[in-house]
């Protein structure tokens, strides 16, 4: 035997204490079966069902553990040796304790040692959430008080658990003694034995269920294909149980020996209930313990029972004779359990179900159909050879069915209810057999005496030969009652039947034992009341668990039982109301919503339909019977119209009957005898009319009498009210009054028209000849009949008949025929409803009925989807909703009838309206819009409603939403009756409201509701909206969905699935998608914070304990937390905490809880929601829930670390960041979005808290992980291919948060300055190099003509429509962007929606969702890249393979831009960022002058790039593109540096100009004519137009003068660098053609002269930038000579600007504004200097009298150098030295010594000496100041000062040359400048 421990259900010890791996309790294992998007995908839990040890288990349900042994023993001391397990560190766990609590635990159950063991980690896994469940503390109790007193809840908000705070504290630590642990083991054990034998029952279920379907369709395939290979893994796990290899035979026979199983095993868990558990004897029991122990043992027998039925109703053989006769001797034993005492009140709910499972299964044991087939066909009847008398069938048994016979004859007496469907079966059984013996008796006796005759006649002919004479058998000689057997006389089945028969009846009895057991069946225990009871009252709530597929094979099995009887039995109203109920269940109001049965399971409706003894005996005698007796034909037809199979014409199948009826019967009016008798020999009253019989004759209204003039019509005819004379009948009723068939064709849709309208006009009552009396009972079935109609014709068909309603209106338009011509059956079961709303609401809840009203508004619901434009107009007119102060009978009759009875019928149809009605809003909302006449009565524009006013629907719509608000908000004190219609109420009003919001608010961000498509919705979700988002807290909004959370608590374990357990855990599902979809809703529209939000918060309490109560609360829970976190930080720049209001305990409990992530079941659904939560934890300021989350301390614990005092981790499970880093280690295992998840929260921890990247050091297998799946990624991205595949964007998101990852890693150990991580990653970017900046994928060609075809298509409607919104999470894929769900429901009216072979708009709007995720992830991806690839800078910068990558990537990014076709309003940023991020790699590229070849090539690129803008600078840099055109012009800047690196001049900087850049430097190496033509282009296309026609523009609008400088900044530049690049002085000549046609001079000249207007905030700006642009341009000397014949100075010197210089101090260095001093030293000056330069000495004379106009500026220069001021001036002053200054002086002296040169040349310049001027300054004086102040440095020091932000830098920086003897760079510059003046002052230049 292999051992539990051996098994990967049970891992190490070690790995399961330290949490690694958290065990798979059955409990869990079911809840992940029940979930089938859980179980499909699961492969933790497939490996935990097929695994070998859990086979074993469940082969043995019944006692599933093992006894202990010495080998159990000796396994489990190897299992806890210390070699194997440690003892906690941390304290977290005894390995002490829990070897001693699994001993103890073994010994006290009985199992081995192993199973013990593993019950023991189980409860300790499970021990955080145990102990939230076990109470509030004491804050928390009193905290929930004071929200219960604020929203005015009461002390029952939570029971008594808020009632009595001490208690709950005093139980929280009475939980962590010892006999509390071993009470939480026994019941963990317990609970351990239950869910075995539920999923034993389950898995059985699937594999049956499968095998059934699979036997099907190889049977319609021709055998074709093997079953077995098609089976799912559950049914696979279910095969496993039943027998290991599959075999048929192996499989019956387990599933007898597991039947004996369950049958042994109930009986020794009954017997021992009436000893007691036997638990705790040795320390004198544990009474609290024995009611728990007693319900699960309850609970344990149901299972079996129910794992019982199942086996035998699978079984196609007659139950083995073993088998059954245990199962009697079992249930006789107790007396069927009649008087079974439950003895605790908690238990009493379970006698119902244990009742009627009794019942159920000893009915399925007898296998009657079979059982009579085998009866009746001999040839079926195997001979009893060689086989044991135990393993026959019982039928063929004679000691089974004595013994048998005589325990129901027993029982038979006691008139027991669980045994009478038993008991009346085996009377039919027995009175078959009967017949089957007698018939065989009769024929063997007529056998024997032809065989005596034919030996009489042998002997007197003796001519006659001996051969064998022929014996005649015929067996249709006289009418058999049943069809028997043709056996030869001794044949063994007829000796046998005759002997069984003689054993049946040799008894004690009186009377005749068979007939004494149907007697007692029928009569003393009214087996058709307990019929009806078990369909009814067990079937349906009780059996819910496989779509409902139990429950309808026990309802079969009783109809099984109920057909057998009709052999027996004549039509009876017993009979027909058992019939009703088995065909319907309990469906009440939900007869207009038939439940889709399963393809391989057979309905009890469709057996009916197809079994012609059923339709024979209760189907068509009722339809002889109609109309006389109404009620029975009426209910079959409605019962039956629920069938979901239809006919050929996608009708019901029952409707065929109803559109021809053959007979009709009813009662003769008492004067009435115009008939004669006809066939009087058979003496069979036969009759035939002699004048017309008219239907309706006594009818006295106007409107009535209009019915009768539609014309005398023929038998048969359509329309016809009159059966015509010479029609034939019988009279079936000669005493008064008489009753009558005639043999008469009508239509029964008429007929009933008819009735409905003369009730109508006649009021409750109506006599006419047909029926005599119309009840409102006969009305009621009436409408409920065509509301059951309509509704199965539609919901059963497909969409297009769904939408068009052909069989409806089928059904429609026949039952209209007849009627007045101004109306339609419609019309007048609507008038019906409102006569009837009205005369109930003036009668008391005693005398009236809702019954015809219910029925009415279930019509009308039935009605939505077909003409939708009949209702609404209706509900307008109609009384039942209050409008304009008028009417609101519903609200009166649900307070005065509803209220006050308990049951809530009115009130659920009216809520299924509601929810109609808001469909029909959404799915019409399109085709609604058109225009259609009305040309019939049910034209297309009343089944579509079109034309209908949107104002009629908003107010129906917020009337009712109003109403339903109401009811919401008071009936959580209704009383109800059944709980199931309070929580289906609840359910349905949540439900409503979450589909609103997302119809309105989900998708189309169109801030006005109304003018959406669904814009009818926008008054009632405003409404809602306000409603669930007040501020006020007295508000009663809220205070139903706290009562509905709180009570989600108390939610029963689901062993025992019960219709109000589904309903119970949809209804608080649905609350918390509310809640979240209203705060989402909150931070969507920026709304205040609402009370309900705020509650939440205060009641975290009750959501936390939620989160452990059922498992199918967690993700709406994770949801609405991350909303509430996401939430709170708008409001608050100090948000509450989370958990805040959680109690300590609690909040650690909770998260050792989440710290399990989606353990065991392996959920990505949870793993994924938890993951969002943690994200939004740590990124929204929940600080010591994020602490807590990342270190798995507390803030306090954290700190007690560091103090080295007691402390350390608080979390049992490892931190959760370093579950993320461990997982993603392994990140090649993980499916895609669960790892997205994952490194999101890695990406925003690392983000947020920045420590966290320092924890990434210590787990290099996550580093290496990550990087190596980056360097695994293909570049498979291609315009052909993305826009199908998902995975590319999951791919290509996942290597961008990979990006950020790295890049925080990066720029973290940039600082330590290690950079090995980043070599090493070099040559795993390619990815990145090759994807990131690529033209992202988007498939312009699908998303244009899916927008121009749909907006043709659908006209009025856009695809922004179905946009969705931040209401909801976005992931990649098929539904990413456009809702396709909503889309759907509004558009699938059109068959183009759908299309054909994946060409619909539905597949092309998937197909555009794909390919946006691919395009949002390519943006997100370059974001990454960029963010990555500057920290890769800091660090890789000089390698040149990286300097490859850089140069590529810039490459790529200007690529981009020039080959994007992407719309400009959605991909303009991404063009921003690839311009800027170009700029950046280019930039850094420069700095460490990049020798790499590609280079150069980047300004041709980048000029590509740039060129479609350049051609109009001022349309550039205004509107939405001006910042991404200003990136371009930065780029060219920077791309024209390249060629100036191999250049010896120093490369050029954006700044103000001094005297050395207006030099021109050339190199010797040139650039290559391409390259020199491209400049070219940038200057006579770019430069020169640009600032013509900036200036232009900013004469025009002189407020852009704060903006537009670093445009001409932009420019100068661009044209300093372009003219400096050697070869550009070859297309000098070109230029100045240009600079002519452009009138650059004028323009410069033009834009100095305003710059005083132009001034930003006083400083002159444009003084110094345009004269800026003129120095550069003057820098070579063609352009200079074109300047002086442009007279640019004379321009310049009448400029108003140049009188500031003109005044009596000039403008100095440090008077405002500055940068006039500015403008004259570093561009006035220097330009004069680039003139005489380039022109020559004919230039000098100009010069000279250009300076000398600003005397008073030269003195202020000379005088500027004065040190005679003291050194103690605090304030500047003239006597600092600034840089500007000496820069000035340096100029100025220079230019003097030019003109100084010129004059002393003369003529031999040609020029006249005498005309150059001498400066007008004291040269003298200044050599005299530069002499002295160069040599005495240390003064100057101290004088020399900054001006701006770039010399107080140079002030802190070094001096370039140490020998310079400055002690910073300014001073360096300072005195470079004075060394340079004094040269050209003292020393000759030449």
């Amino acid at each position: 035997m292999a051992l539990p421990g051996e098994s990967s259900s049970f891992p190490p010890l070690d790995k399961c204490l330290s949490r690694e791996h958290c065990l798979i309790s059955w409990k869990t294992a079911y809840s992940g079966l029940t979930q089938l998007e859980t179980s499909d995908h699961s492969a933790t839990l497939q490996s935990f069902f097929l695994d070998p040890h859990s086979v074993r288990l469940l082969r043995r349900p019944l006692e599933p553990f093992e006894k202990p042994t010495t080998q159990t023993k000796s396994a489990f001391e190897t299992k806890t040796a210390a070699i194997n397990v440690t003892p906690s560190v941390d304290g977290h766990y005894d390995i002490e304790e829990i070897k001693d609590d699994a001993v103890w635990l073994s010994k006290e159950t009985g199992i081995d040692e192993l199973s013990a063991l593993r019950v023991v980690v189980l409860e300790w896994q499970t021990r955080a959430a145990a102990r939230l469940l076990v109470g509030f503390s004491e804050e928390e109790a009193v905290g929930l008080q004071d929200v219960a007193r604020a929203n005015g809840l009461g002390a029952s908000f939570l029971g008594s658990q808020l009632s009595i705070p001490q208690a709950a504290t005093a139980d929280r630590n009475e939980f962590s003694l010892p006999i509390s642990r071993q009470i939480r083991l026994i019941e963990t054990y317990l609970a351990e034995r239950r869910y075995i034998l539920k999923v034993c029952e389950w898995l059985v279920c699937s594999f049956i269920e499968e095998t059934t379907l699979a036997t099907t369709l190889r049977t319609k395939t021709d055998g074709a294909g093997d079953a077995n290979s098609r089976l799912s893994w559950m049914a696979r796990a279910g095969r496993s149980i039943l027998d290991g290899n599959g075999s048929a035979i192996g499989i019956n026979s387990n599933k007898k020996a597991l039947m004996l199983e369950c049958i042994s095993g109930l009986e020794t868990r009954i017997d021992r209930l009436q000893q007691g558990s036997g638990y705790f004897e040795s320390k004198g029991g544990r009474e609290d313990f024995e009611e728990a122990w007693f319900e699960s043992c309850i609970l344990e027998t149901i299972q079996i029972m129910q794992l019982l039925f199942v086996l035998s109703n699978s079984s196609t053989e007659i139950t083995n004779s073993s088998v059954i006769l245990a199962w009697f001797r079992f249930v006789s034993r107790y007396g069927f359990f009649e008087q079974f005492d439950v003895g605790y009140a908690s238990t009493t709910a379970l006698v119902l179900p244990f009742q009627s499972l009794v019942a159920l299964v000893s009915l399925s044991l007898v296998k009657l159909p079979l059982a009579l087939n085998h009866l009746l066909e001999p040839q079926d009847i195997p001979a009893l050879v060689d086989v044991q008398v135990d393993e026959t069938p019982y039928i063929i048994n004679p000691a089974a069915i004595k013994e048998l016979t005589e325990i129901l004859l027993q029982v038979a007496g006691a008139c027991l209810s669980a045994a009478c469907p038993a008991v009346f079966a085996w009377g039919i059984v027995m009175q078959t057999l009967r017949e089957v013996a007698l018939t065989a008796k009769e024929s063997r006796e007529l056998r024997q005496s032809q065989r005596a005759v034919d030996d009489f006649v042998r002997r007197q002919s003796p001519e006659t030969d001996g051969g064998d004479s022929s014996t005649t058998e015929d067996d249709s000689r006289g009418p058999p009652r049943r069809r028997t057997s043709t056996s030869s006389d001794g044949s063994l089945p007829t000796v046998m039947a005759e002997d069984i028969l003689e054993s049946v009846m040799d008894c004690t009895l009186d009377e005749d034992p068979i007939v004494y057991l149907a007697k007692s069946a029928v009569n003393g225990s009214h087996v058709f009341d307990v019929i009806i009871s078990l369909a009814t009252d067990f079937c349906p709530s009780f059996c819910t668990e496989h779509n409902g597929e139990t429950g309808l094979k026990m309802r079969i099995e009783l109809l099984d039982l109920i057909r057998a009887s009709l052999v027996w039995i004549d039509y009876l109203p017993e009979v027909v109301l058992a019939a009703l109920a088995v065909l319907t269940g309990a469906e009440l109001y939900k007869e207009t919503e038939p439940m889709a049965t399963p393809s391989n399971t057979a309905d009890p409706k469709l057996m009916f339909l197809e079994d012609e003894l059923l339709m024979d005996k209760l189907f068509r005698i009722a339809l002889t019977r109609f109309p006389y007796e109404s009620l029975p034909f009426l209910k079959l037809c409605r019962a039956l119209a629920g069938c979901p199979i239809l006919s050929d014409e996608g009708m019901p199948l029952v409707s065929t009957s109803l559109q021809s009826i053959e007979t009709f019967t009813h009662v003769l009016p008492s004067d009435f005898n115009a008939y004669q008798l006809i066939h009087e020999d058979e003496n069979a009253n036969y009759v035939a009319l002699t004048r017309d019989l008219d239907i309706f004759p006594n009818i006295d209204s106007i409107h009535s009498r209009k019915l009768l003039e539609l014309g005398q019509l023929q038998t048969g005819g359509t329309g016809s009210f009159s059966i015509p004379e010479g029609t034939n009948g019988r009279v079936l009723s000669e005493s008064k009054p008489v009753v009558a068939i005639w043999t008469y064709q009508y239509s029964g849709f008429r007929y009933l028209g008819r009735i409905l309208e003369c009730f109508l006009t006649g009021g409750d009552q109506v006599n006419y000849v047909a029926s005599g009396e119309v009840t409102r009972a006969v009305v009621v079935e009436i409408i409920g009949l065509f509301s059951t109609l309509l509704t199965t014709s539609v919901t059963n068909s497909g969409k297009e008949a769904r939408v068009s309603g052909d069989a409806a209106q089928i059904i429609l338009e026949e039952a209209s025929d007849g009627l007045d011509r101004n109306g339609d059956i419609i019309s007048v079961i609507f008038d019906i409803f409102e006569k009837d709303l009205q005369r109930q609401h003036t009668l008391s809840a005693v005398e009236g009925s809702l019954d015809l009203v219910v029925q009415c508004m279930l019509f009308v619901y039935s009605l939505v989807d077909i003409m939708p434009g009949r209702v609404w107009p209706l509900l307008v007119r109609s009384g039942l909703l209050e409008m304009d102060g008028k009417g609101g009978v519903l609200a009166a009759l649900v307070t005065s009838y509803e209220i006050v009875s308990g049951h809530y019928s009115l009130l659920l149809t009216s809520v299924r309206l509601f929810h109609a009605l808001v469909e029909d809003a959404v799915t019409q909302a399109i085709p609604r819009k058109g225009s259609t006449k009305v040309v019939a009565r049910f034209a297309a524009s009343n089944r579509l409603g079109t034309g209908l006013p949107d104002s009629v629907m908003r107010k129906v719509l917020l009337v009712f939403g109003r109403t339903m608000t109401d009811v919401f908000e008071s009936s959580m004190n209704w009383k109800f009756v059944k709980i199931e219609e309070k929580l289906e109420v609840h359910t349905q009003i949540l439900s409503l409201i979450d589909r609103v919001f997302l119809y309105c608010y989900g998708v189309d961000d169109n801030p006005d509701l109304s003018a959406k498509p669904v814009g009818v919705l926008a008054p009632l979700a405003e409404y809602l909206l306000d409603v669930l988002l007040c501020t006020s807290s007295n508000e009663l909004s809220t205070q139903p969905l706290l009562r509905i959370l709180a009570d989600g608590i108390a939610t029963p374990e689901p062993t025992l699935i019960t219709r109000a357990t589904g309903l119970r855990t949809l209804r608080v599902r649905t609350s918390l998608q509310v809640c979240a979809s209203v705060i989402r809703l909150s931070i969507l529209l920026q709304r205040p914070r609402s009370n309900l939000e705020q509650e939440l918060f205060r009641t975290v309490a009750i959501l936390v304990r939620l989160y452990v109560t059922h498992e199918t609360y967690k993700v709406p829970l994770l949801s609405l937390f991350e909303a509430l976190v996401k939430s709170a930080v708008t409001h608050d720049t100090e948000p509450p905490s989370l958990l805040g209001h959680l109690g300590s305990r609690a909040a650690k409990h909770f998260l050792d809880v989440l710290a399990d992530l989606d353990k065991p079941l392996d959920s990505e659904a949870l793993n994924i929601s938890i993951w969002n939560l943690l994200s939004a934890v740590i990124s929204n300021h929940q600080s010591w829930l994020a602490t807590y989350l990342l270190t798995g301390a507390t803030p306090r614990d954290s700190l007690k670390t560091l103090d080295h005092t007691v402390g350390g981790r608080s979390l049992r499970a490892k931190p959760l960041l370093d579950v993320a880093l461990d997982s993603m280690a392994n990140m090649q295992e993980l499916r895609p979005r669960k790892a997205l998840a994952i490194l999101e929260f890695v990406a925003l921890a690392e983000d947020y808290w920045p420590w966290v990247v320092k924890e990434t050091h210590q787990y290099p297998e996550f580093l290496t992980a990550i990087s190596d799946f980056i360097g695994g990624l293909e570049s498979r991205i291609s315009p052909s291919t993305q826009d199908k595949s998902l995975g590319d964007s999951e791919q290509l998101r996942m290597a961008s948060y990979i990006a950020e990852i790295l890049a925080m890693y990066l720029h973290h150990s940039s600082q330590s300055g290690d950079s090995s991580f980043a070599k090493r990653l070099v040559p795993k970017t390619s990815y990145f190099v090759d994807q990131a900046v690529k033209v992202p994928g988007y498939n312009a060609s699908l998303h244009g003509n899916l927008r121009r075809n749909f907006e043709k298509k659908f006209a009025g409607c856009s695809l922004n429509n179905f946009k969705r919104t931040l209401l909801t999470r976005r992931q990649l894929g098929e539904d990413y962007f456009y809702d396709i769900e909503i889309a759907g429901k509004m558009l699938g009216f059109d068959p183009a929606w759908s299309g054909t072979r994946g060409q619909g708009f539905a597949d092309e709007l998937a197909r555009a969702n794909v390919n946006l995720s691919v395009v949002e992830s390519q943006v997100n991806l370059l974001h990454s890249w960029k963010f990555l690839a500057i920290e890769m800078i800091n660090a890789l910068i000089p390698d040149e393979e990286f300097q490859r990558a850089l140069v590529k990537t810039a490459n790529d990014c200007l690529l981009s831009n020039t080959q994007s076709n992407l719309p400009e309003n959605i991909f303009r940023h991404l063009m921003q960022v690839r311009a800027d991020f170009a700029f950046v790699l280019m930039q850094r590229l420069i700095e460490v002058k990049s020798k790499e070849p590609e280079v150069k090539a980047l300004l041709s690129t980048a000029w590509n790039t740039v060129r479609p803008s350049g051609a109009n600078i001022e349309l550039a840099v205004v509107g939405s593109e001006a910042e991404y055109n200003r990136s371009l012009l930065k780029v060219i800047f920077i791309a024209l540096q390249f060629p100036l690196i191999t250049s010896p001049s120093s490369p050029p900087t954006l700044t103000k100009g001094s005297l050395g850049s207006s030099t021109s430097q050339q190199s010797k190496s040139q650039v290559s004519a391409d390259l020199t033509l491209v400049i070219f282009e940038i200057l006579t296309i770019l430069v020169l137009p640009g600032f013509r026609s900036l200036t232009t523009q900013l004469h025009d609008d002189f407020e852009r003068s704060s903006s537009a400088a670093g445009d001409f900044i932009l420019l100068t530049a661009i044209l300093r660098t372009a003219l400096r690049i050697p070869g550009a002085e070859r297309y000098h000549s070109q230029i100045i053609t240009h600079l002519a046609d452009n009138q650059t001079a004028r323009y410069a000249t033009a834009l100095f002269s305003w710059s005083v207007q132009l001034s930003v905030d006083g400083d002159p700006v444009y003084a110094e930038l345009s004269i800026l642009f003129l120095l550069e341009l003057s820098s070579s000397p063609s352009l200079a000579e074109y300047l002086a014949t442009e007279s640019i100075l004379t321009h310049l010197s009448n400029a108003n600007i140049m009188n500031y210089f003109r005044r009596p101090n000039g403008s100095g260095p440090l008077e405002e504004p500055q940068r006039l001093h500015s403008t004259w030293s570093r561009g006035i000056l220097p330009l004069c200097l680039n003139l005489v330069n380039g022109v020559g000495a004919q230039m000098a004379a100009e010069i000279a009298a250009f300076v000398n106009q600003f005397p008073n500026q030269l003195a202020r220069a000379a005088n500027g150098l004065d040190n005679r001021l003291p050194s103690e001036a605090t304030e500047p002053s003239p006597s600092y030295i600034t840089l500007a200054l000496a820069s000035e002086i340096h100029s100025l002296a220079l230019i003097d010594r030019i003109l100084d040169n010129y004059r002393a040349a003369g003529s031999s310049a040609g020029i006249v000496a005498d005309e150059i001027a001498e400066l007008r300054w004291d040269k003298g004086q200044v050599k005299e100041d530069l002499e002295s102040w160069l040599q005495g440095r240390a003064a100057l020091r101290e004088r020399i000062i900054p001006t701006d932000e770039r010399e107080g830098i140079w002030a802190r920086e070094k001096p370039v040359r140490a020998a310079s003897g400055a002690e910073n760079r300014l001073e360096e510059k300072v005195v470079e400048e004075m060394s340079s003046a004094l040269m050209c002052l003292g020393a000759g230049i030449t």
